[in-house]
């Protein structure tokens, strides 16, 4: 039988504009000083229940998704499952380029919405600016003569906290959300990853039915038991109700972030929230990565805005292993891992492989390497380039026998070694040969062998560059 649920509320808006912080604010963590570069990077949730500190008398979940333009995906999916949002703008700052996609996505989902001005407790807020600013974006807020309604808070001191919590009853009351708590249950996956200890979980917020320990949960097939369910307290309870966030223990398998978990197989229709893992292969991708994250919604944000120029060998969550380094070996690939560690034994195994592996700890980093690695600014000058044709030793040396195509390769120079179009390593000339005689450098034509230093894992068909710098 349908019956009033607790209202799911996603908070939206730009980056830095203290979405975190609100939350942050209502249930008294310190989420926001812990997270790396201030940026929240995965989809966080939890359900503020009735107190004399809250001041509400019915639960509310919070759905805190980034604001960083790279997650945009995952806001988007956080609009699709929630009942109401909160636009979160800093009255310093006005509205910003997430701030407008955040209000497409709202629109989009037709859900109503409540504009909450942070940061008026600076001195240069102004949120009568914002007002306006959102006017220009077709947010027209009560004080102005729309219907949107917008409260000045500051999450910092609490301020306009209660005027909030009091509208999103009021807005909540006037569109009330329903489930059946006896009904089919279906879950929406939040967060999921493979956890070394605890294997497959999964965050999730239950929209219809009740959840329990010991049941048997599906997608196409059967996807394991309930072992264990944590609420957002990190608390161990038997079953969540409709609207509840909680953690699934016992999944013999990590599901896709925004998929639809039933208690009975799933069709194609009812499990259209699935996202692939995976990328296509074109003409154009060039750059080989294997791509290792600590969560899906991180992964998937990370697949969904590679440049078209990369292809993805291998793409999971959990710590890089020597399954990955191996991998990246055979397959000429650089590993790239996200908020993970890499434990000595698979750092000796980098080494002792040349894999090269690089790990991030905010997004934006992770991207400005990747398009360094496309798209390289030349800071240097070319003076000379050659072509590896051969490789053979002399007594302990390995030489690369090669021919310069242009310029001219001096023994000062420095060398660049490229694979295809991508810059492999670089070095220095130790010697340079031509027939039994050691000279100082080689014009455009000459073939020569040269001894590299430090030592570089150079191949036939490589190609040289010879730069000032």
């Amino acid at each position: 039988m349908q019956s009033n649920r607790p209202p799911i509320i996603v908070i939206l808006g730009h980056v830095d504009h203290g979405k975190t912080s609100l939350l942050d604010y209502l249930r008294k963590t310190n989420i926001a000083s812990k997270e790396a570069g201030g940026i929240t990077q995965s989809t966080r949730s939890f359900q503020l229940k009735p107190s004399s500190h809250s001041g509400i008398s019915t639960p509310m979940t919070f759905i805190d998704t980034p604001g960083h333009a790279i997650f945009s995906s995952m806001r988007q999916r956080g609009s699709s499952i929630a009942d109401m949002a909160i636009l979160v703008v800093a009255a310093d700052d006005g509205v910003k380029p997430q701030t407008k996609e955040s209000i497409e996505f709202i629109q989009n989902s037709g859900i109503p919405f409540i504009v909450a001005i942070n940061k008026t407790d600076l001195q240069t807020a102004d949120p009568d600016r914002v007002k306006t600013q959102l006017t220009e974006n077709s947010v027209v807020v009560e004080d102005f003569g729309g219907n949107v309604p917008a409260v000045n808070i500051s999450a910092k001191t609490g301020a306009g906290i209660k005027d909030l919590l009091e509208m999103i009853n009021l807005v909540s009351s006037l569109n009330p959300s329903q489930a059946d708590p006896e009904g089919v249950l279906s879950l929406v996956v939040l967060e999921s990853h493979m956890d070394s200890k605890k294997g497959p979980l999964a965050t999730v917020v239950v929209k219809n039915g009740t959840l329990n320990t010991g049941q048997e949960l599906f997608q196409s097939n059967s996807i394991g038991k309930v072992r264990a369910l944590l609420d957002s307290e990190d608390q161990s309870i038997k079953s969540a109700l409709p609207s509840s966030p909680v953690e699934i223990m016992g999944l013999s398998m990590v599901p896709a972030v925004g998929s639809v978990i039933l208690d009975a197989p799933a069709t194609a229709d009812s499990n259209s929230f699935s996202q692939a893992n995976g990328v296509v292969k074109s003409d154009i991708q060039k750059f080989n990565l294997i791509i290792k994250a600590d969560v899906a919604g991180s992964l998937e944000a990370i697949l969904t805005s590679l440049l078209p120029e990369i292809y993805v060998v291998s793409s999971s969550t959990g710590d890089i292993n020597e399954n990955d380094i191996l991998l990246a070996r055979t397959s000429r690939a650089t590993v790239l891992g996200f908020n993970l560690r890499i434990s000595n034994s698979v750092a000796k195994l980098v080494e002792t492989e040349k894999v090269t592996v690089k790990t991030f700890t905010l997004i934006y980093e992770l991207f400005e390497y990747l398009e360094e690695l496309v798209h390289p600014k030349i800071t240097y000058q070319i003076v000379g380039k050659a072509v590896v044709l051969a490789d053979f030793k002399i007594n302990s040396d390995r030489i690369a026998g090669c021919k310069c195509t242009e310029g001219v390769i001096d023994k000062t120079s420095k060398i660049r070694l490229f694979r295809g179009d991508l810059q492999i390593s670089e070095t220095h000339i130790k010697s340079l040969h031509q027939g039994k005689n050691i000279i100082d450098k080689v014009k455009a034509g000459v073939e020569f062998g040269a001894v590299f230093s430090p030592f570089i894992d150079f191949k036939v068909g490589d190609n040289i560059m010879a730069t000032t710098g």
